[in-house]
């Protein structure tokens, strides 16, 4: 296996790695009280350049097999998947941040909330914008314009 193939794997695997401690470490839990401020936002700005490397990473690759694929059907057949993957993965998203919101007792601008005057971004909703949902629909949609700018080019 190439090496360029190996640090892609291990760019992905450390993107996965830091959505996952952002979810899990860095987000306080909506029973938890916290008057820490956002330390989840120092690992996000750690973190960026291996999220953009796995999102190129992704993105190279994608253009590389759909380059390689000979007939249209099956790049066709993979483009519908994708999307299919992409419409079930939005839902789950919209049901985790619906159940998030739920256990935190509202929305920022209710005065019964956790996050009352927060805002959206902050150390209890770290995790509705990092988790496995969102990072496979990311990876997803970065595959997609991948395999689609090789589309358009073979036109």
């Amino acid at each position: 296996m190439k090496k360029i193939y190996i640090f892609g794997v291990i760019i992905i695997l450390l993107s996965l790695l830091g959505f996952y401690l952002i979810e899990n470490i860095f987000t306080i839990k909506p029973n938890v009280t916290s008057g820490n401020g956002n330390l989840g936002i120092l690992i996000i700005f750690l973190l960026a350049p291996i999220f953009i490397a796995s999102y190129f990473f992704t993105y190279k690759m994608a253009r590389e097999i759909s380059y390689n694929i000979k007939k249209k059907r099956i790049r066709v057949f993979i483009l519908s998947l994708s999307l299919m993957c992409s419409i079930i993965l939005v839902f789950q998203i919209v049901n985790y941040i619906n159940e998030l919101i739920i256990a935190l007792g509202g929305t920022p601008s209710n005065p019964d909330s956790r996050i009352y005057r927060f805002g959206w971004f902050n150390q209890y909703t770290n995790s509705m914008y990092f988790n496995l949902f969102t990072f496979l629909l990311t990876h997803i949609i970065t595959f997609i314009i991948g395999n689609l700018s090789v589309i358009k080019r073979k036109l």
